[in-house]
């Protein structure tokens, strides 16, 4: 059973500039679409995306856009909302689960753990 940890890194800024500039594109709207403090994790072709914040309101529009869009094709997104590890609430949405709620560290661990156990029993594109 593999699992894999991918590391992810925000895009250097500067690279996409020109098309805020560039007259012959006329887009509605741009936005750079960032999504920090995230961890990934791969176990049988299923993906586990971990996201962190203190507070859901320094949640960005770009990022839940891209999360939910993660979610709506069939990964798995955790948000871990808290101070710390130890004071968080975390809500999450699985594939094939309603959302749920943890209010400590312990709960957090036990909601990964049924995650693997889901992510190892199924076969990926079940």
């Amino acid at each position: 059973m593999a699992i894999e940890m991918v590391e992810s890194h925000g895009e250097q800024s500067g690279w996409f500039d020109w098309l805020q500039h560039e007259k012959s594109l006329v887009p509605e709207g741009a936005e750079d679409l960032v999504v920090t403090s995230v961890g990934v994790l791969q176990l049988n072709g299923r993906f586990l995306y971990l996201k962190r914040t203190t507070d859901l309101a320094d949640f960005i529009g770009g990022e839940r856009r891209i999360l939910e869009a993660l979610t709506r094709q069939g990964d798995t997104v955790f948000v871990a909302v808290g101070p710390d590890p130890v004071h968080v609430r975390l809500s999450y949405r699985m594939p094939d689960l309603e959302n749920a709620v943890a209010f400590d560290g312990d709960g957090l661990r036990a909601i990964i753990r049924q995650w693997f156990v889901w992510a190892s029993t199924e076969s990926a594109g079940a």
